[in-house]
């Protein structure tokens, strides 16, 4: 009876501390995930501005656009609104050529009447430009590639985009709510 209790406390024991190695040693690679993710994302930073490098082109330090640029092989995402000022991007002066393309979407628009993009091609490259209508605002999407995109890639590079853009436009309505409207004093 006592080699019994004795073999079932040290069962126990054994199935405890392999469950508990089992479980640390999942967290361990969880955080070695973690830190090798951060990583590459901060190679990516430092990456970026030597990336299809053009000497006329000074790219933006911020990652969110970037990544989606990267993994599709697409060498300049801008996103403006309607007037041309830019909302988001991966060019650090993308000022004249996001007023350009949205003036040329609506000279064509006019023109032409129902246009869901306009695809332009120009020294070797494509020059893709997308209407987008986001929590009210009409914004255009200026995507610069080398390569033509698919369907498929173009609708999946669209979503990702207004993920991105929804971050952006959330800070703009978080900070809408804690003005208060004008005529009404806050106490």
């Amino acid at each position: 009876m006592n080699a019994i209790i004795a073999f079932l406390i040290l069962f126990i024991v054994g199935v405890g501390i392999g469950v508990g190695a089992y479980y640390y040693k999942e967290r361990e690679q969880k955080k070695t995930y973690k830190l090798i993710e951060m990583e590459i994302i901060e190679n990516l930073k430092e990456l970026k501005p030597y990336v299809a490098p053009d000497e006329d082109k000074e790219y933006t330090k911020e990652f969110d656009l970037v990544e989606i640029a990267l993994s599709y092989d697409i060498e300049d995402i801008i996103v403006v609104n309607d007037e041309g000022l830019v909302i988001a991007t991966t060019l650090k002066d993308a000022e004249e050529v996001g007023a350009t393309a949205s003036g040329i979407f609506e000279y064509i628009k006019k023109m032409c009447g129902n246009v869901k993009k306009v695809v332009i091609y120009k020294d070797d490259s494509y020059l893709y430009i997308y209407p987008l209508n986001l929590y009210g605002e009409n914004l255009y999407v200026i995507i610069e590639s080398k390569i033509s995109l698919d369907v498929i890639e173009e609708k999946e590079i669209m979503k990702k985009i207004t993920g991105v853009l929804k971050k952006y436009f959330s800070a703009i309505k978080t900070i809408e709510q804690e003005i208060p409207e004008e005529g009404i004093l806050a106490v």
